[in-house]
């Protein structure tokens, strides 16, 4: 239909085509009175990618061409850097978590079933959002979104990313509230905006690296997994505090090890980054290899 859209048209139209169908979504939960699970998950979800496909099959008709397509990044896996996305997005919420456990407001305890029974479902939990959920977020964020912000430079372009998906949210938390308790929302709204915005480099810096949208979803998927399955392992007397501003989703810790996972994960790319933008092959990044034992004198 629209042909010779720019680049930065293309994202502008997808952002407010995502906000009106997020609305729209949560309006819809909201008169079907939808509980959480697979239907209204499934509802809300998928909105990102149903942008991204209206994007591609009618407004800019690119749908029609392999390179269309392979826009998204799902061609690619970016296998060497899921190390990266799983790791180190359980390491932030595990890492809070214990901060949390080694404070008067909370303390660790087993949940019921046991840790084999906690590992099971996390991994399960994990790798269904990973292919669904997390998926269908990201292939409209990072997929369709991200490449054509690009030309803003690679910070303000992960900016934008960060403010419209957090923007996304925003109907979801105000027209289903009573799913989805926020606490105060003069604390909500900065801690939410913060900590997706950190996210949006987090994840970014990996889709860049890599162009392939698989270790962003890798990342989100751990991360919503994570702080929800690590919640059974805390008892608090101080749930509102700890569960909520502490490390829940945008708890104050998350939000902290979010931006310095960002900050550790742009630094350690920059120079795969800095080649894939400028159209060569990002280098291989493999785990550092564990220090010899020094012998003892």
């Amino acid at each position: 239909m629209f042909t010779k859209l720019t680049d930065t048209s293309k994202a502008a139209i997808f952002s407010v085509l995502v906000l009106c169908l997020s609305l729209g979504a949560a309006l819809l939960i909201r008169f079907l009175e939808l509980p959480p699970g697979l239907a209204m998950w499934s509802l809300w979800s998928c909105t990102p990618t149903v942008a991204a496909l209206i994007m591609l099959l009618v407004v800019t008709r690119e749908g029609y061409s392999r390179e269309g397509w392979k826009s998204l990044g799902l061609h690619r896996l970016g296998l060497n850097v899921w190390w990266i996305a799983f790791g180190a997005t359980l390491l932030i919420t595990v890492a809070a978590s214990a901060i949390v456990w080694a404070t008067p407001l909370a303390s660790f305890t087993m949940p019921e079933g046991g840790l084999i029974n906690a590992i099971i479902n996390f991994v399960i939990s994990f790798a269904i959002a990973a292919l669904t959920f997390s998926l269908a977020e990201e292939i409209g964020m990072r997929g369709y979104l991200q490449p054509r912000l690009m030309s803003l430079g690679r910070t303000r372009a992960l900016l934008v990313v960060g403010l419209v998906w957090a923007t996304w949210h925003m109907p979801l938390y105000y027209f289903v509230a009573k799913l989805f308790p926020v606490g105060n929302v003069l604390l909500f709204v900065p801690l939410f905006y913060g900590t997706i915005v950190a996210a949006s480099f987090f994840f970014g810096y990996l889709r860049i690296y890599t162009g392939s949208t698989w270790p962003a979803s890798i990342a989100h998927s751990v991360h919503n997994t994570a702080w929800s399955t690590l919640g059974a392992f805390t008892v608090t007397s101080y749930a509102g505090l700890v569960n909520l501003y502490l490390v829940g989703d945008y708890g104050i810790l998350i939000l902290v090890g979010v931006v310095i996972g960002a900050i550790g994960v742009g630094y350690y790319l920059r120079r795969g980054m800095n080649k894939a933008q400028s159209g060569g092959e990002a280098p291989e990044v493999t785990p550092a290899a564990p220090a010899a034992p020094v012998a003892s004198r």
